[in-house]
């Protein structure tokens, strides 16, 4: 099973490759998503230990939650894939999963080391010197609250963890109760993809936070049936998917006029498709569209809106 997994990573990292540096964050994210065999920090073996000080995040998700619980400030280096808050864009950055700067990490002095994926040299580096290592294995909306109170009892911020679960649900049920009585539109989301062409499309399906964003914004998507999480879908896919709504997520994009002109454009080929003939291709930038964090409820409010014009979304 480890084998085939380290094989399909290697694969997406050589599709990754190819692509521009636009759509290189949303690859390297969604490859993170694929890791399988991942176990949490016990939580009887968390609740023995004092609160974690210093702290590691090479995953942005959690470097979102740790900081939604108020601990940004016991994080000392980032992953170079953490956008936010702003006050984490001054620490060191030591990499990603797969260049990950060991030499850096011990230097640090980290106590907890947040990790997402599989990284044999960062477990092997915990084990031998006696540093907490938690394992974020986030990929659903449930997912979130999960990892939200396994590193609120790390942190000692069990109450944080559990006011923002209460902040994350009340807003999110403002939004599925404004789109409740309208027709679900079929949505076809874009994660990555070569920016000068619509090849190497990559989507989601059931199952993944990706699909849970879109129910919960009152669409339905239309690759929830794949076979796989992050289905990379053909050109006749597109246009047997019947999408009305197409929503391209780009979190590393500065989009120029010029530059939304031209993606607009190459949609063109598929004018066939409802979502296309009635203008409703969008692209969006935010750089926390395809991170799984508290933040998930703004994505998902900004989604609503696209899917329903004219309701009323705060």
């Amino acid at each position: 099973m480890q084998r085939a997994l380290r094989k399909a990573i290697g694969s997406k990292l050589a599709t990754c490759k190819t692509r521009t540096a636009i759509s290189r964050l949303s690859c390297v994210f969604l490859i993170l998503g694929m890791a399988e065999g991942c176990e949490r920090e016990p939580s009887s073996q968390a609740s023995s230990r004092p609160a974690a000080q210093r702290i590691i995040s090479i995953s942005p998700n959690s470097t979102e939650i740790i900081a939604a619980l108020g601990a940004a400030d016991r994080l000392v280096a980032v992953s170079d894939f953490c956008v936010w808050p702003e006050s984490i864009t001054k620490l060191p950055h030591i990499g990603g999963l797969f260049d990950t700067n060991l030499e850096a990490l011990l230097t640090l002095r980290p106590d907890l080391i947040v990790l997402r994926g599989q990284q044999k040299a960062v477990e092997d580096l915990c084990a031998t010197n006696g540093i907490i290592l938690f394992r974020d294995t986030t990929e659903s909306l449930d997912d979130i609250y999960e990892t939200l109170h396994q590193l609120g009892e790390l942190l000692d911020r069990k109450e944080q963890a559990a006011a923002v679960e209460k902040r994350m649900r009340q807003r999110l049920m403002q939004i599925t109760t404004a789109v409740a009585d309208r027709p679900r539109p079929r949505i076809l989301m874009t994660i990555a993809r070569n920016t000068d062409g619509l090849t190497s499309v990559m989507s989601a399906a059931a199952g993944t936070f990706v699909d849970d964003m879109i129910v919960a914004a009152g669409g339905e998507n239309v690759f929830s049936k794949s076979a796989l999480s992050y289905p990379t879908i053909s050109p006749e896919a597109i246009l047997m998917s019947n999408a009305d709504v197409i929503v391209e997520a780009m979190p590393e994009v500065k989009l120029s006029p010029e530059l939304e002109m031209k993606l607009l454009a190459q949609w063109r080929e598929f004018g066939a498709l409802p979502a296309v003939k009635n203008n409703r291709v969008h692209v969006v930038t935010d750089d926390n569209v395809t991170i799984p964090s508290p933040r998930i409820a703004d994505v998902i409010a900004k989604l609503a809106r696209l899917f329903h014009p004219g309701v009323e979304i705060e």
